[in-house]
């Protein structure tokens, strides 16, 4: 009988992933502070576990993707969490977006432990997850991540090996920061071209079939703003913790990174005004409101 894998986590992006494992054949024990995410895949054929430290015992790997590294510690340093009921030989597979330094502190507290642990966040966001046509970026031992293989093979399509443990949340950091800065700069852009009379709609396709083009032209902006429902799955407060991973990282090296500083104030304004919870595509929003202040002054 095949092994049972443990997932943690099922929020926007936990839920998704669980159901095509599931779907795939894969035998899931799962966990979330929510007793009632815990039931819905409970539904879809998954067990259920009372807590992190259950889940580690009836579990030789082990998913977790949560909402930051302060929840990855609380899951694997916790009372009932990860570090006490994992054995050696066992499994850890990261994939939220989290703070490399966090990711390296963990590291070392499995290994003494006899633990392996690879961080493998995504992109591709919750219409990639549903899909199964992630894009995973991985770090750690290669060995590691190659048993791993199979089961993220179920989630993306797209799977890179970065090198070092930590090194797989570096490039979804950077990944994400690019991904916020197409998305405030497009903002901007299709504001200016609505003011000047143009359709905005008429402006995207344009900029879909020229050098202007971005995910956030080819997807976000058709799917989640010009209908707005602003409804992507990735709230701003999660979008803005990512940027940060980026300048801290740059401040440690020493880095100057000017657009990566603006870019962070914008969607920190933008938390304030439009709500931490809210859609990061609600961005454009925040930004719609400035230019509709300006104009009315």
């Amino acid at each position: 009988m095949e092994e049972k894998l443990g997932f943690i986590g099922l929020g926007a992006m936990g839920q998704p992933m669980s159901r095509r494992l599931l779907e795939a054949g894969h035998q899931l024990v799962v966990y979330d502070l929510r007793p009632q995410a815990i039931a819905a895949l409970v539904q879809k054929g998954a067990e259920g576990a009372s807590s992190v430290k259950e889940l580690a015992e009836r579990c030789r790997k082990v998913i977790t993707i949560v909402p930051n590294s302060d929840a990855v510690e609380k899951v694997v340093f916790g009372p009932e969490g990860f570090l006490k009921g994992a054995k050696a030989g066992d499994i850890l597979i990261e994939m939220t977006s989290a703070y490399p330094p966090s990711t390296l502190k963990i590291h070392q507290a499995l290994s003494a432990k006899g633990v392996s642990m690879i961080d493998a966040p995504v992109s591709g966001g919750v219409v990639g997850a549903e899909a199964g046509t992630l894009s995973i970026m991985v770090g750690g031992d290669e060995k590691v991540f190659d048993s791993c293989r199979p089961i993220l093979s179920v989630l993306g399509k797209n799977l890179f090996y970065m090198g070092a443990i930590g090194s797989g949340h570096v490039a979804k950091a950077i990944n994400n920061f690019l991904s916020a800065t197409s998305m405030a700069a497009t903002s901007e852009a299709i504001i200016l071209a609505t003011k000047l009379g143009l359709s905005p709609q008429r402006v995207i396709e344009v900029l879909q079939v020229s050098t202007g083009r971005s995910y956030s032209t080819e997807l976000k902006f058709p799917k989640f703003v010009l209908p707005r429902t602003f409804n992507s799955g990735f709230t701003i407060d999660l979008m803005y913790k990512d940027i940060d991973t980026v300048t801290r990282m740059a401040r440690e090296y020493k880095i100057p990174m000017f657009l990566a500083n603006m870019v962070q104030q914008i969607f920190g304004c933008a938390m304030i005004h439009v709500g931490e919870k809210n859609d990061h595509t609600a961005i454009f929003a925040y930004l719609e409101d400035l230019a509709i202040g300006k104009r009315e002054a």
